[in-house]
């Protein structure tokens, strides 16, 4: 229980300390953004899927995702605790329920330690989504390069595993 209690305490100030880094960002001018996609081959190697150009704001696109993320992921821990705490379950659906928010719980704490190791790296700011074997990476950026792109590939293949991985750059104006 101790150890659990840890855990808990790391995820909450790990997610404190995500929305408050994204409060405190100040929203730039509209931005362009260019994309470029890359998936992890069995030989470990990158290669370019795509490329697109779009115009936008990250900050507060970043914002606006982080907090429609997180909606979605408390109404479905909210269901999943009701399952939980309901008599009319077997003890194995109940099990399931569990996993579940415990695997919910661990990928909104990867991604806030993904979203601060890559600001770490030197970027203004960054967002992370785990959805499965997919991880969306969207990164403020100057300059499209692909040894960023292997950087901040190599990061979150380190922490998830085997994962597709997809990074997007934006340039932006700041």
């Amino acid at each position: 229980m101790h150890i659990q209690n840890k855990s808990s305490w790391l995820l909450i100030l790990l997610t404190l300390v995500a929305v408050i880094s994204v409060y405190s960002l100040i929203d730039s001018p509209k931005q362009s953004k260019e994309e470029i996609t890359f998936t992890e081959d069995t030989d470990q190697k990158e290669t370019l899927q795509n490329v697109t150009k779009e115009v936008s704001s990250p900050s507060s696109l970043f914002e606006e995702t982080r907090l429609q993320v997180s909606n979605e992921r408390n109404q479905l821990r909210q269901k999943l605790t009701q399952k939980i705490t309901s008599d009319g379950y077997f003890a194995e659906e109940k099990n399931k329920a569990a996993i579940e928010i415990d695997t919910l719980n661990k990928e909104e704490s990867t991604e806030t330690m993904l979203e601060m190791q890559i600001k770490l790296l030197g970027y203004p700011d960054a967002l992370v989504k785990i959805e499965g074997k997919v991880v969306y990476v969207t990164v403020m950026a100057k300059e499209l390069s692909k040894y960023s792109a292997n950087e901040i590939i190599y990061l979150v293949i380190k922490a998830c595993g085997d994962a597709n991985v997809q990074v997007k750059f934006g340039a932006n104006n700041y």
